[in-house]
Parts: structure tokens; C-alpha cells; sequence
């Protein structure tokens, strides 16, 4: 079965590059409306560039580090005034540092990783949740995990603990939002 994905409202974040950035294309190549965010504004500008060009019906770009509550804002309004609503949120941005065992790991690395993967994903999550649910019945929200979630490696101490708040935040966020018909995976 075929889902007609050109009506949909999508928002990315971390869509510079890598997994975010081949979301936000199969999106775009579907003809939907795409939302994207990132920290680097010129490979965020080539990105919306080559999506408009795959096809979506229309590219919002802003630059922004998910740990920063007002710029998160920001870029919720500006989607919020351009388009009412969001289908679907595609918490994606977040990063893995250092691979030292925990004895010789950098502090200052284990807290961007805290800050970007658990504060970043609860920053866009809190500020898009009243976006999600204004919009049409069955609006989704995929927390991008990983399978250090549930399997240590040496040097994963931190990354993996913060995967395995995205899983519990996910479980947790499906309980309250039950009701509303905001579907949440991750």
C-alpha cells in the first residue's frame, strides 16, 4: 500500500547530513513539506537546495543547535506561521564522541553528548508537541535511537546512556500522548 506523503508536514532535525539528510530526501522525493534543521547553515542551505529540487512542495531551513532552547523556538514558530501544523517530527540530530574508556574520556565530550542527545531531543519535542497535536489525526514523532541502547561496547559509556534515555523518553512520551493520537516511536 502506497501512503500519499505530498499533504504531510515533516520536520528533521540534524538534516545536514548522513541519516538526517537522507530523510529529509526521501521526504522531499515523496513531495511532502519539509522542515529541516541543523548547527551548519551552509550545508543546511545546500541541503534545502537539493530537496526543493527532489521535489518538495516546499523547504523551511534554519540553522540551530537543538541544545538551544530560544533558537528551537524560533524555528518552531517560523514552521508554526508558515504552516500550522506538523505530521511528523523525526528527532534525528544528536552525536557520538570519543571512543576512550571511561578512565580517559574527555568530560567536556560526555556533557555536548548529554546536551545534544537528551536535552536537544527534549528541547524540540516540548516546543513542537502543541505543532503535533494541532495537526490531522495520527501525527508521528520518531526519536532516532540507537542499538548502544541496549548493548554496551567500551567506550560507549555515555553515548549508549544517552540512547537508552531516548528509548525510556519514547516509552514515556507514548503513555501520555495516547490519548491524543500522536504516535511516538524510538
Amino acid at each position: 500500500m502506497q501512503i500519499d506523503l505530498s499533504s504531510k508536514r515533516v520536520i528533521v532535525t540534524g538534516a545536514s547530513r548522513g541519516i538526517g539528510r537522507a530523510i529529509a530526501r526521501a521526504f522531499a522525493a515523496e513531495g511532502a513539506r519539509v522542515a529541516i534543521c541543523a548547527r551548519t547553515s551552509a550545508d543546511l542551505e545546500a541541503v534545502a537546495e537539493d530537496l526543493k529540487a527532489r521535489g518538495a512542495a516546499a523547504v523551511i531551513a534554519h540553522s540551530v543547535d537543538v541544545t538551544d532552547t530560544e533558537g528551537v523556538k524560533q524555528f518552531v514558530e517560523q514552521v508554526a506561521q508558515s504552516w500550522g501544523g506538523v505530521d511528523v517530527l523525526i528527532n534525528n540530530a544528536g552525536l557520538a564522541l570519543g571512543k576512550d574508556p571511561a578512565p580517559q574520556a574527555s568530560l567536556e565530550d560526555w556533557h555536548r553528548m548529554i546536551d545534544t542527545n537528551i536535552k536537544g531531543l527534549v528541547n524540540v519535542t516540548k516546543h513542537l508537541l502543541p505543532l503535533l497535536s494541532a495537526s490531522t489525526p495520527g501525527a508521528t514523532i520518531i526519536n532516532l535511537g540507537s542499538i548502544a541502547a541496549n548493548t554496551p561496547y567500551p567506550g560507549g559509556h555515555v553515548y549508549g546512556a544517552t540512547k537508552a534515555f531516548v528509548k525510556q523518553f519514547s516509552f514515556n512520551l507514548r503513555c501520555d500522548l495516547v490519548s491524543t493520537g500522536v504516535r511516538v516511536t524510538g
